[in-house]
């Protein structure tokens, strides 16, 4: 037995994706023409094949309820995005999409996603946030297995500042004022940058594992952790070994005093912690399921609100739609939509991996 480093999961998901998609009732992508006049308001990054180079950015518009362009990236610039699209977030006018494979930040207008600039230099990079219109931050996984780092960018000029060094592979990123903290997905460790300084303000522990961050209305921030996975030599899971995910909440002034919740089973990985637009009810998946909990709750939920795996899950600020995609990388993702309670709306067909869904307004 031993424990394996954090393996790149594009490997592991695209030798399991599912071949086949099943259908909820929806409109057929193939037969709607797309109405030019109600604008797209959601895009979908399409992760894309690793080493395929055919990631890509799908648009949809939730007021005609139609897929706007299948590959808006490509027809709006007529090349490929990249290698491996891992996050996209939108401020402004400005959308900035991190492709992973192609150690690159991609910077579009909004929402054309015609391209303004490419910030070049990055090594494995994950996710984007902004701290102001002239600063930003990119995760960096640098390799795998050794500590990652945080990239400052200079959004006026599109260009690195410098970097911090965090734990073992930094993806999600949350910004409380002037604090940004980051999940050491790789170990067990929040790294907190002080975006006044851009230096390590302090490394607190949470759980094994984080993977995502929100901050809830009363200020206190979440953070899922999916627990560590231990292997044995033929690299099946050694459960034995394995610690279980949990999820844990702090105030910002004392982020060493925790309130921690532990999931029963370590046979599954709790991630994608979403929070709806009060601030007050958290989302997330855990194996085959979604669940809902309020963050009043005392215990974690036990009964999802869908029984589903999902490669991606998005939550629409605006109205609370949930929006899950099923996992494929041999060809056309479908991603569904439901009520906040776990109703199926309708389904769409974008393009091959789909992994996560932006939310914008103009």
């Amino acid at each position: 037995m031993y424990s394996s480093p954090r393996f790149p999961p594009y490997i592991t998901r695209s030798a399991l994706a599912f071949l086949s998609l099943m259908a909820v009732t929806a409109c057929d992508p193939d037969t709607d023409t797309p109405d030019p006049t109600q604008p797209a308001d959601v895009f979908i990054v399409n992760e894309g094949g690793f080493n395929k180079g055919n990631a890509g950015i799908s648009s949809f518009s939730t007021a005609s309820r139609q897929l706007m362009n299948v590959n808006q990236f490509q027809t709006a610039n007529n090349r490929p995005l990249g290698d491996v699209a891992q996050s996209m977030t939108v401020v402004g006018t400005r959308g900035y999409i991190v492709v992973n494979n192609s150690n690159k930040l991609e910077v579009v207008s909004m929402p054309d996603l015609k391209e303004v600039a490419t910030v070049t230099g990055l090594q494995l990079p994950r996710y984007f946030v902004a701290a102001s219109a002239d600063k930003g931050y990119v995760t960096e996984w640098v390799d795998f297995g050794v500590s990652g780092r945080v990239a400052v960018i200079d959004l006026k000029t599109n260009t690195i500042l410098k970097t911090i060094t965090t734990g073992i592979t930094p993806e999600t990123m949350l910004l409380v004022g002037n604090k940004l903290y980051v999940a050491n997905n790789g170990e067990n460790t929040l790294t907190i940058i002080n975006t006044l300084t851009d230096e390590v303000a302090a490394t607190v522990t949470v759980g094994d594992s984080p993977t995502s961050l929100v901050q809830d209305r009363t200020g206190r921030v979440w953070v899922l952790n999916s627990g560590m996975v231990a292997y044995n030599p033929d690299y099946t899971e050694d459960y034995e070994h394995t610690t279980p995910g949990s999820l844990v909440s702090f105030d910002p002034q004392s982020p060493t005093a925790q309130t921690r919740r532990t999931f029963a089973s370590n046979q599954v990985r709790p991630q994608k912690l979403l929070i709806d637009f009060t601030g007050t009810t958290l989302y997330f998946s855990n194996g085959a399921a979604v669940f809902r909990m309020n963050t009043t709750d005392a215990a974690l939920p036990t009964t999802p609100i869908i029984r589903r795996r999902f490669y991606g899950l998005g939550l629409d600020p605006r109205d609370n739609t949930l929006y899950g995609s099923l996992e494929n990388f041999s060809g056309p993702t479908k991603f569904i939509r439901y009520q906040s309670t776990g109703t199926p709306i309708d389904s769409f067909a974008v393009g091959v991996g789909a992994n996560s869904f932006v939310f914008y307004r103009q």
